[in-house]
C-alpha cells in the first residue's frame, strides 16, 4: 500500500473540496474525526458480525449498482470495502491535518481477533476509544517528550496510530483484506468523490 502516494492525494483531494467550498481557514479536524466514526460505524453496519439479535450475519460483499454519476455502467461493488476505504480516507485526512502521516505506517502484527478479548467487536470498540483518545485528551509537553522517548511519538499520535492499527487488522485479519485491495478501492472511491464535488451530488 503506497501510503505516501494515498496521502499526497488525500491532500490534493481536501484542499480541492476546501477551496470550492469556500472553507478556507476553517478548523476542519472536528468534523473529520466525526466523519470518520461515521463511515466506521457504517463498515461495521456492513459487516453485520455484532448483530446476535439478526440470523443474518453475513457481511455485506457484494452489491450491484447503477451508479447515477456521469456515464459509468452498472458494476458490483463490495459494500464492506467500500466503507472500509471510506473511512481509509478520513483516517489519512486527520493524519495530513494533524501532522501525523508518520504514524500510519506502522507494522503489521498478526491479532488473533477469537482470542482477543470481545472478539471482533472488541478490536472495534478499542480502536474508537483510542480515536477518541487522540482528539479529546491533552497530554502535558513533559508526558508527551517521556511518551516520545519510549515509544516515538507523543502521546495523541500514538493513539492515532493504535487506532489506525487495529482498524487494518480489522479489515485484514477479520475480513480477508488484503492491502492491495484495501488500495485498489481506496482510489476507486478517490475517483468518485472527485466525481461527486464536480457534480454537486453528495
Amino acid at each position: 500500500m503506497n501510503l505516501e502516494k494515498m496521502l499526497a492525494a488525500q491532500a490534493e483531494l481536501d484542499k480541492y473540496i476546501v477551496e470550492k467550498k469556500g472553507m478556507q481557514g476553517v478548523d476542519l479536524v472536528p468534523n473529520t474525526f466525526l466523519a470518520l466514526q461515521v463511515e466506521l460505524a457504517e463498515f461495521a453496519n456492513e459487516g453485520r458480525w455484532f448483530k446476535h439479535w439478526s440470523d443474518d450475519r453475513e457481511p455485506r460483499t457484494s452489491k450491484h449498482v447503477i451508479p447515477c454519476l456521469g456515464n459509468e455502467f452498472s458494476r458490483e461493488v463490495n459494500p464492506l470495502l467500500e466503507e472500509f476505504a471510506d473511512a481509509v480516507h478520513f483516517f489519512l485526512s486527520i493524519a495530513n491535518q494533524k501532522g501525523w502521516q508518520d504514524a500510519l505506517y506502522v507494522y503489521m502484527e498478526q491479532l488473533d481477533v477469537e482470542e482477543f478479548d470481545g472478539g471482533l467487536t472488541g478490536i472495534f470498540l478499542e480502536m474508537t476509544y483510542f480515536i477518541n483518545k487522540s482528539y479529546f485528551e491533552n497530554p502535558s509537553e513533559e508526558k508527551n517528550e517521556k511518551w516520545k522517548e519510549k515509544f516515538g511519538f507523543p502521546q495523541k499520535q500514538y493513539w492515532f496510530r493504535t487506532a489506525w492499527s487495529l482498524f487494518l487488522n480489522i479489515g485484514i485479519n477479520g475480513f480477508g483484506f488484503t492491502l492491495d485491495q484495501i488500495e485498489e478501492a481506496y482510489w476507486a472511491k478517490h475517483k468518485i468523490n472527485y466525481q461527486r464535488q464536480d457534480s454537486g451530488v453528495y
